[in-house]
């Protein structure tokens, strides 16, 4: 290969490296961008007669009602590069609220019409909220929230935690609750018999008391396994349903998250699903013995990937319920070829490249010596993550570190190449 040529073709792979560490530092790489399909969140109205879900289109996800049957499906938000979830409708049907997370990641509380007509936003930008639930009176809601500034903070930099607040529906009356900073806040459940709010925090099952205006545990604690999540209470106040590990999955890597129904009167347990996958959002129909809930099918992929489903409370049987989703706008081709062409492979492909192109400019001399350089730059990167994960922040050392060990990978590759070069030329003389 002409000198001239080689460094020529160096040159087009270095902006080419450079451009793509580049788009990968600046660009969006989230990975809901040109996701469509259902998110995460669902809700039932008390008359069963239509249920509430968020659903995903380049790069936004609305919120949408439909029939029971999954027919006459309508969207009743407008969203605008954010995303609208978790949706829930006031007990008399005519209000829904729901979660508003923009690109900083703070969710903040909406409330609209049931449909779709009125949208107000009833938190402010100090408060990051996590959940949300109606009163029985339709005139209030209550919810979980943390400060803002602290909920973009790195695990174990936070000081604060959540608390539970509660707003009118007009948004004027907002009041802290509680002043306890819970580790998590999920789970709201209000129970209108006995005026509390019921709520997971890490292991432990609380409840609020309304009128007393203090946290004790829920009357079901004790009964429930310690790892619990997506709890929801029975409309009759008798049983819960809840997502927990699989027993067969607990010695696995992955773990594996199936629905589980619980009798408070009996205190017996009984698993309803068996999918090798996770569960998501379970809901009671207050009508009929089913539970509807999303079915994490790429568990623990991303973008999550759900089907919709019931399962009948007795005999466990399973449904697949369809959604009859209008026509969506498609995603930009060019933008998403050139999103997904750009990676992490991408980057080392062109690397390794680069470092090759050099070794042959400089060959047969210090043929060794870009791999030399290469195993430098890899031994400084460790050092670096060491340095950042110890003083700056555990999460983004390991990051550095997966960038040091694809570094030292390359190098392997051009060590073997330059190796080659040597034989290759011995032969030849």
């Amino acid at each position: 290969m002409k000198k001239k040529t080689l460094v020529g073709s160096i040159a087009i792979v270095a902006l080419l490296l450079i451009s793509s560490i580049t788009y990968q530092l600046l660009g969006d790489r989230d990975a809901y961008k040109y996701h469509t399909g259902l998110g995460s969140g669902l809700a039932i109205s008390d008359d069963d007669q239509h249920i509430a879900f968020s659903y995903f289109n380049n790069g936004s996800s609305a919120i949408y009602t439909a029939r029971q049957d999954g027919t006459d499906v309508k969207r009743v938000s407008n969203p605008d590069q954010v995303y609208h979830s978790n949706p829930q409708f006031s007990p008399d049907g005519s209000k829904i609220l729901y979660l508003s997370r923009g690109r900083n990641r703070i969710q903040s509380l909406f409330t609209a019409n049931a449909d779709g007509t009125n949208p107000k936003k009833l938190s402010d930008d100090s408060q990051h909220i996590s959940e949300a639930v109606f009163s029985d009176d339709n005139e209030t809601i209550f919810f979980s929230s943390m400060p803002a500034e602290e909920s973009l903070k790195s695990e174990g930099e936070t000081k604060e935690g959540f608390d539970l607040f509660s707003v009118k529906i007009d948004s004027t009356g907002m009041q802290q609750l509680t002043d306890r900073d819970f580790y998590t806040m999920e789970s709201l459940i209000f129970s209108p018999d006995k005026k509390e709010i019921i709520f997971k925090d890490f292991d432990d099952t609380n409840a609020f008391d309304l009128e007393d205006q203090r946290v004790y545990s829920a009357d079901f604690n004790g009964e429930m396994p310690a790892d619990i999540f997506h709890l929801t209470l029975s409309p009759e106040k008798n049983a819960v349903a809840y997502k927990t590990v699989a027993d067969e999955s607990k010695d696995t890597s992955l773990f594996e998250y199936d629905l589980y129904y619980k009798d408070l009167q009996n205190g017996k347990t009984k698993r309803l699903t068996d999918l090798n996958t996770s569960v998501v959002s379970p809901q009671f129909f207050n009508e009929k013995n089913e539970i509807l809930f999303l079915e994490y099918i790429n568990w623990p992929g991303e973008p999550e990937e759900y089907k919709l489903r019931t399962v009948n409370i007795e005999t466990k049987k399973l449904k697949e319920l369809t959604l009859d989703m209008p026509k969506l706008q498609p995603s930009n081709f060019v933008m998403k070829a050139i999103d997904y062409s750009v990676n992490s492979w991408t980057v080392g492909l062109l690397y390794t490249v680069l470092f090759m192109l050099i070794t042959v400019y400089v060959f047969p001399g210090r043929v060794f010596l870009p791999s030399i350089i290469s195993l430098s730059i890899g031994m400084l990167t460790i050092v670096t993550s060491i340095i950042v994960a110890a003083t700056v922040d555990p999460w983004a050392g390991i990051g550095v570190g997966m960038l040091a060990t694809s570094i030292l990978a390359c190098t392997i590759v051009l060590f073997i190449f330059a190796f080659g070069l040597k034989l290759y030329k011995r032969g030849a003389k």
